[in-house]
């Protein structure tokens, strides 16, 4: 028996051998089966994360590309505007996956909106098909095979059908081959599922959460509304497409990490309870070890109900804008008042005018810019983050932080 725990030992010592052996300075070491990595691309055009399961299931949260490929005042892209931001996407995928070929099994869009997935501009190139125009996610799934694409769906409240809509569904209908579209099933864990191993890894779990104005029970597989009848709501009250947005919960041993999109937290003055998505997904998630800061950090999020009772380790706010963060919310971030112990901010791109705004909060930050990566060990009882350098493609990195403990 004492020969079978020393063999033990060594194997989960090989196999974390890559958290430690990290160098300031050099690339990150590739992924290993039985580690859980989630990427916070830095692209300075919106929200995109890349994430590896432990048996190697891949899966994209968004594409954003907010102006892509145009010169604004208003975005600042990353590491250089040689690439468009799905351009830019396309490479770190290739690069996180090599010398593997680039495969997703999974892209999901949190909602409709240009930074979460792209919308056609002047600039924007023909696709191959001449069908439809390279951008976000459409860009994406071009250049890499996407198995199973997952929306929030149209039956709620549908988007309007404008330039973004269509690009969209072109893309979805020139794949339509290869590619499987499907709404979100708020509530469930069997939609998003280890596709290569599953039996080996029986502690992880993607969990459904919210939706559309469905969220998760907290038990089972149930979901509930929590918004009323649309005829029933006031013109001015009707729900956001960022109320809309999908939230998800990836568990991993004792691992939690949420992420929601563009849901909001603090409603406008006077305006209903309800659209407070954040407090009814805090109420069934409950404390988490890592999580993305909800809208950006902007001015509407992370409340303090929402701070409360998810007390996260490490919080990475994927930001582009310079409304992002707000000072509003980066204070309630930092609030030791909410929950005790301290926490880890991370923003992937802090604009000069938000800097300037928020003071001398800016010295409390972990990283001002940069691809954050959250690797999970084999098993889910620890992890670390690093900041890689997105100011180049040298993909370095630059700041490493932990252990951490999962809760």
């Amino acid at each position: 028996m004492r020969a079978m725990r020393v063999l033990r030992s060594i194997a989960f010592l090989l196999i974390a051998l890559p958290l430690a052996a990290q160098e300031i300075g050099k690339p990150l070491p590739a992924w290993s089966r039985g580690m859980l990595d989630i990427h916070q691309i830095s692209t300075g055009r919106g929200n995109s994360a890349f994430l590896m399961f432990p048996d190697g299931t891949t899966m994209l949260v968004d594409a954003g590309a907010a102006n892509d490929g145009v010169k604004m005042a208003d975005t600042d892209p990353r590491p250089d505007a040689s690439r468009t931001a799905g351009g830019w996407i396309v490479h770190y995928i290739q690069r996180a996956m090599a010398p593997a070929s680039p495969h997703l099994d999974y892209a999901l869009l949190t909602h409709f909106h240009p930074d979460h997935m792209g919308a056609p501009t002047a600039a924007s190139l023909p696709s191959k098909s001449g069908t439809f125009k390279l951008t976000g996610i459409a860009e994406v799934g071009e250049a890499i095979p996407i198995d199973t694409l997952i929306d929030r769906g149209y039956a709620y409240l549908p988007p309007p059908e404008d330039a973004m809509l269509k690009n969209f569904h072109a893309f979805v209908s020139a794949y339509k081959e290869r590619m499987r579209e499907e709404t979100i099933k708020v509530g469930r864990a069997d939609q998003i599922v280890l596709r290569h191993d599953a039996k080996a890894f029986p502690n992880f779990e993607v969990r459904n959460v919210a939706g559309s104005g469905m969220v998760w029970s907290g038990a089972g597989d149930d979901a509930r509304s929590i918004f009323p009848p649309l005829e029933s709501i006031a013109a001015e009250d009707k729900p956001s497409e960022n109320m809309c947005s999908i939230g998800l919960r990836i568990r991993y041993g004792k691992f939690d990490y949420f992420t929601g999109g563009d849901m909001p937290g603090v409603p406008d003055a006077g305006a209903p309870e309800w659209q407070s998505v954040e407090i009814a997904v805090a109420k069934v998630i409950g404390p988490t070890d890592v999580h993305v800061a909800n809208h950006h950090g902007s001015i509407d999020p992370e409340s303090a109900f929402f701070l409360s009772a998810l007390r996260s380790s490490v919080i990475i706010v994927p930001a582009w804008s310079a409304t992002h963060p707000s000072q509003d919310s980066l204070k309630r971030m930092m609030a030791a008042r909410l929950y005790p112990g301290p926490r880890d901010i991370f923003i992937t791109t802090l604009r000069e005018p938000t800097k300037a705004s928020i003071g001398s909060r800016v010295d409390q930050l972990k990283a001002q810019h940069g691809h954050i990566v959250v690797r999970v060990a084999p098993g889910g009882e620890e992890y670390r983050v690093f900041v890689i350098d997105d100011m180049s493609d040298s993909g370095n990195v630059v700041a490493m932080f932990g252990p951490y403990a999962a809760k």
